[in-house]
C-alpha cells in the first residue's frame, strides 16, 4: 500500500492513513510506503500521524517507510533525529508483498 504525502494534499492524506490503515494492514504487506516527494516540511500533526501509523504497523509487524524525501525534507528528519524512527528510502517504492525478513 502507497500512501502519496504531500503539501496539497497532506490533511486528506493523513485521514486516509488514520482511517485506513487497519484495512492497509489487512493483506500482511511487508510495508506501508508513504511516499512523500511532495512535502516540503514536517508539520507537527504529520509527525504525530506517521509516528502512530508506525506503532500501529509494527504492533502488526509491518514495516513504515517513508520514500523519496527530498533533500531539505531528508535534512529535517535528520536534525530531529525522526531517520532513526522511520526507515526512509530514496528512489523507486520497494515490492509490497512477499516475505517479511
Amino acid at each position: 500500500m502507497v500512501v502519496p504525502l504531500s503539501d496539497g494534499t497532506g490533511r486528506e492524506a493523513l485521514h486516509d492513513l488514520r482511517w485506513r490503515i487497519d484495512e492497509m494492514l489487512a493483506d500482511s504487506p511487508r510495508a506501508v510506503v508513504v511516499e512523500v516527494s511532495g512535502l516540503t516540511r514536517l508539520s507537527s500533526a504529520t509527525i504525530a500521524a506517521l509516528l502512530w501509523a508506525k506503532r500501529r504497523c509494527t504492533t502488526r509487524g509491518v514495516g513504515l517507510l517513508l520514500t523519496d524525501p527530498d533533500n531539505a525534507l531528508a535534512g529535517q528528519l535528520h536534525r530531529a533525529g525522526l531517520h532513526t524512527v522511520w526507515d526512509i528510502q530514496a528512489g523507486a517504492t520497494p515490492p509490497l508483498k512477499g516475505p517479511r525478513a
